[in-house]
């Protein structure tokens, strides 16, 4: 999509200035892009899939493309290829029973797979990542969504206060995650060779809600909804590695998800 718009706005500008003696430089001019919608990315991964660290810069790539705030990856290690405490291995146990359980609910064959604001299938090539994203980035959305953070240092509490409007009415389900990011450890690689000190982001930790699915979400046209969730946090997760993601779906997909760091 940018090469698109790139290539529209240097023939643009050739035709205006063909006359003018510009350098290359000053004939470009950055071209922003307005999102209305943010795009929740599930990356179904695991520590002994040779293929999801390709993945992963994928992502990474398409991330800092559009911004963190805007393309929202929740790495869910998960399914065969995911370490669990029960192996003999020097690996950390990045799987949960959540994810475990998301990735048999979704129906994933093959990692890496990825889950693109659950509105189509399962992608299991990395080179569909960006034209899905484009695509959702380009959806508006009625949902204004917003979430704030209080977290007690001394206790390990965490309280998330969401927010939301909408110019529409919808009925659907919350979900709030907590993501960990900077954790050192194995990773297999697609060259074959096991890296020790492999750095995993976007981890999923744990779900705030009281069903693994969400609770229960509705907001009318002219009103407010707000709730709060909490949590204490596990010993041995790092407060300032981690990140909040809310995000409200329908039977359509997710309507607007949204991330902060506390």
């Amino acid at each position: 999509m940018n090469k698109i718009l790139s290539i529209s706005v240097a023939l643009a500008l050739v035709l205006l200035t063909a006359c003018d003696e510009k350098s290359m430089d000053e004939r470009f001019e950055k071209v922003e892009i307005s999102v209305a919608r943010n795009v929740l990315i599930e990356d179904f991964t695991g520590q002994r899939c040779v293929n999801c660290p390709t993945a992963a810069d994928e992502l990474a790539r398409l991330q800092e493309t559009y911004g963190e705030d805007h393309v929202v990856v929740v790495a869910i290690h998960s399914g065969p290829f995911g370490h669990r405490s029960t192996m003999t291995s020097p690996r950390l146990s990045l799987c949960t029973e959540a994810g475990d359980d998301y990735y048999s609910h979704w129906g994933v064959m093959a990692q890496p797979s990825a889950q693109v604001n659950r509105s189509g299938s399962l992608l299991e090539s990395t080179s569909e990542y960006a034209t899905a994203i484009a695509a959702e980035l380009q959806k508006a959305t009625p949902l204004t969504l917003s979430l704030t953070p209080n977290y007690d240092a001394e206790s390990r509490k965490l309280t998330v206060s969401l927010h939301a409007s909408s110019t529409e009415s919808r009925a659907g389900r919350y979900q709030v995650w907590l993501t960990e990011s900077g954790i050192v450890d194995a990773q297999s690689m697609p060259d074959g060779s096991r890296k020790t000190d492999y750095v995993h982001n976007h981890v999923f930790r744990t779900s705030l809600t009281s069903d693994l699915y969400g609770d229960d979400f509705s907001v009318n046209v002219g009103e407010a909804w707000d709730e709060d969730v909490s949590t204490t946090l596990d010993p041995a997760w790092k407060p300032e590695n981690m990140s909040i993601v809310a995000f409200v779906y329908t039977d359509a997909g997710v309507e607007q998800v949204v991330t902060a760091k506390f």
